[in-house]
């Protein structure tokens, strides 16, 4: 009767843990720091359908746009503890726990959108997943957030004079802060959600974003000056908590991995096209677009380069970088 029972309760034991580990849920909450109706929280929107049903409802993934788990840096923390699982932001904000992603707030380091898809997708931009790995991230590949131009209140850019003591709204990014001074301007660091009431009451000159924000958001309305300078391609990286990746069955696993990579080119080529696309709607309001001469911005970013080459991995990355051949 002993006997009996103890290969009866092996039995159960058996049971109990085959079944539960293939019927083990995943709770995956993903962080966006983009407005829902921007390319990257579009392509993330697609991401969470395809995980659930390609993992037959194991993964529940649902996606929080627009900032509603909290700003960057409170959400990075998140995942860091394993409160949050997914993530996608701007390498800026990023940097700040992952200091190696600065080379990327670099002004003008990437000569236009191929030739930045390019190197994120080769080695280099996979010799960063290391770095997110030590720090408790799991990258899991490159959005991008667009081309960053300039927006004015009281007038127009045409050259980088026009810039000279324009109080200018920046990211908390230390890069981005010496790019403008480079550009003669007052650089000041602001919450993004602030940036149109700063714009209004006079506290700032001015601000950068890319088409698809200064559409969006309406800046336009209070900033109606906007340059189109490019002096800056955001990188956007997506990751995930560690904790939470390290924990998941390997063809899970496969599945977030490879659902995410098939939706990386549909996500740069919805920015480009949006990107157009916003560009030419405002031409139809009262916006002054103009078209100031690149180069003595990228003459001035040379000051930049020279600040920071130590930090970010030595010259020798930025020219394989710069002269990367795509």
């Amino acid at each position: 009767m002993y006997l009996f029972r103890y290969i009866l309760f092996i039995i159960i034991l058996f049971l109990f843990f085959n079944c539960s580990g293939t019927n083990e849920k995943y709770i995956l909450k993903i962080a966006s720091s983009a407005p829902l109706n921007e390319p990257g929280s579009q392509a993330l929107l697609k991401f969470s359908k395809l995980v659930n049903e390609r993992s037959n409802g194991r993964i529940n993934a649902k996606l929080f746009a627009n900032g509603a788990l909290g700003n960057n840096r409170d959400v990075t923390e998140g995942l860091l503890i394993g409160s949050i699982e997914m993530q996608m932001a701007s390498s800026s904000p990023l940097a700040v726990f992952v200091p190696s992603l600065n080379i990327f707030e670099m002004p003008f380091l990437f000569q236009n959108n191929e030739h930045m898809f390019a190197v994120l997708d080769s080695y280099i931009g996979d010799s960063f997943r290391s770095d997110f790995e030590s720090t408790g991230l799991h990258l899991m590949g490159y959005f991008t957030f667009g081309v960053r131009h300039i927006m004015t209140r009281d007038h127009p850019i045409n050259s980088i004079q026009d810039l000279e003591g324009l109080k200018i709204r920046t990211m908390e990014s230390k890069p981005h802060l010496d790019a403008f001074k480079a550009f003669g301007a007052s650089p000041l660091p602001m919450a993004y959600s602030e940036l149109y009431t700063g714009l209004e009451t006079g506290v700032i000159d001015g601000a950068e974003a890319a088409n698809s924000n200064y559409y969006s958001k309406k800046f336009f309305e209070v900033a109606p000056y906007w340059a189109q300078i490019g002096w800056l391609r955001l990188v956007a990286p997506v990751i995930m908590s560690k904790i939470f990746y390290d924990k998941l069955p390997v063809d899970l696993k496969n599945i977030i991995d490879e659902t995410l990579f098939e939706l990386i080119e549909y996500e740069r080529e919805l920015y480009t096209e949006i990107s157009l696309k916003r560009l030419e709607q405002l031409k139809g309001y009262p916006v002054t677009i103009t078209y100031p001469d690149p180069k003595p911005f990228q003459i001035s970013s040379r000051e930049v380069y020279g600040k920071w080459a130590d930090k970010i991995g030595g010259w020798k990355l930025i020219n394989d970088i710069q002269n990367f051949k795509y």
